[in-house]
């Protein structure tokens, strides 16, 4: 095995903008629902399914984001830099054409058919007033997701911090204002939540555009040179974007479903289930850095023809993935009653929100290392091999879910074992492919 010439701290320098932007979202996201916390149960109830609902919607785009990355890397490897202008115009107007379908789809139909999916009628009204507005930022955050899959793909994350600065400071800014009726702005309580959130997407659109138009060497990756549409081009990104859609589909799929199912348990499981989310959150950020370095490094090494080096730089970024998720667990663990006082002070929902904190610390250290193969085998551009693997995981977790709530009438903490599954047999299944299969045959 030859050694890496990928150093620990090239890992760490990819990763860390991308941590800090996973951290930042998440910062944002955590306040939010500190905010709602303090108008009502209900209402923070209701930012769970909104929140996810909408996400889901973003993962779908995502996922076809990283296949843009995996393909601008492979590119960027291969020194066949100008191609990248190309790929990223084209996979602009796909996915902003996709976003406009969505918001007007859901806009006229979506709502109505969203009853069928809550059963609590004061919930159902929190929803739709949140999803009213937010809904209307989805074809933003489709613009910005491009743009993240450029500047990840060539390695140049900081950016991708300062998009995630000026998106968390403009959504808290105007969280507060709006929820809470601030600064002459009228309190619109949770809609206020959606509609800071549109206006933090635009103007973090804006930062983009400005950005890259003012970058020195941006005629290299002919950007803004216009490029004849080309469908073997966009059926190229296509073969190898989709898979990944339909994988983070699935996904934040399974995650609604989960919560549509804690809804049914009651208010109670679903408000406990929101600040417990607000915990997984945090104890997962770091690994979202390092799955995107790992998909990028991956896709680069085997563009640049240096297939010796991957074990090696696999090995590192596990190391500094395993070891940076679990010390912030254990950190975590220690300040839980703490930390849960500081969105709310009734003394139920702490006390049912802490047993599941081991249950979601086990299972972020056990996804510190699955993810990351998982991403191993992305980054190859294997991505239908990756999708197969989601999709069966998937059904373990929703099976799991769906079992505690409507057959077994469990509690909160047993269909929160559904995370532990899915990181026990995602590790197996990704980790057992690539014992055995010849993963590293290029084919992006």
């Amino acid at each position: 095995m030859k050694n890496s010439t990928v150093s620990y701290r090239e890992i760490f320098r990819i990763s860390l903008p991308i941590i800090a932007s996973s951290a930042v979202e998440n910062i944002t996201a955590i306040i939010n629902t500190a905010f709602l916390g303090h108008v009502g149960a209900v209402a923070l109830g209701a930012a769970a399914v909104g929140g996810i609902f909408y996400l889901a919607l973003i993962m779908l785009a995502f996922g076809f984001g990283i296949g843009v990355q995996i393909i601008v890397a492979r590119r960027y490897g291969e020194k066949r830099i100008p191609e990248i202008g190309q790929i990223i115009q084209q996979s602009s107007l796909f996915l902003v054409s996709w976003g406009i379908l969505l918001t007007l789809l859901f806009h006229y139909w979506g709502i109505p058919l969203f009853r069928h999916f809550v059963q609590s009628d004061e919930i159902f009204s929190e929803v739709r007033a949140y999803l009213s507005f937010r809904i209307w930022g989805l074809a933003l955050a489709y613009v910005n997701i491009i743009f993240r899959a450029f500047y990840t793909g060539i390695m140049r994350t900081r950016v991708v911090g300062y998009y995630s600065v000026i998106l968390a400071a403009t959504n808290i800014f105007f969280d507060y204002v709006l929820i809470f009726g601030k600064m002459g702005f009228p309190r619109m309580e949770i809609a206020g939540a959606g509609l800071s959130s549109v206006i933090a997407e635009g103007i973090a659109t804006i930062f983009f555009v400005i950005y890259t138009i003012n970058r020195r060497n941006i005629k290299d990756f002919a950007l803004t040179r216009k490029h004849a549409f080309d469908w073997k081009v966009m059926l190229h990104t296509l073969r190898i974007a989709s898979p990944v859609m339909l994988q983070f589909t699935f996904s934040f799929g399974g995650w609604f479903l989960f919560f549509m199912f804690v809804e049914k348990m009651g208010e109670i499981p679903l408000a406990v289930s929101n600040l417990v989310r607000t915990f997984y959150l945090i104890a997962l950020l770091p690994l979202w850095g390092y799955a995107s370095a790992t998909n990028t490094l991956v896709s680069y090494l085997m563009g640049s023809g240096r297939t010796e080096e991957l074990t090696a730089t696999i090995r590192k970024i596990l190391l500094l993935s395993a070891g940076t998720i679990t010390t912030l667990v254990v950190i975590l663990s220690l300040f839980a009653r703490f930390y849960f006082h500081l969105f709310t002070d009734n003394i139920t929902l702490i006390n049912l929100s802490l047993p599941i904190v081991y249950i979601v610390g086990a299972t972020s250290i056990l996804v510190s290392v699955s993810i990351i193969l998982y991403n191993i085998i992305s980054g190859a551009g294997k991505t239908h091999i990756t999708l197969t693997i989601e999709g069966i995981v998937m059904l373990i977790y929703v099976l799991w879910a769906y079992a505690v709530a409507y057959w077994w009438h469990g509690t909160v903490t047993m269909i929160w074992l559904s995370e532990l599954w899915y990181g026990i047999f995602m590790g197996l299944i990704a980790g057992s492919y690539l014992k055995f299969a010849n993963w590293k045959k290029a084919i992006v």
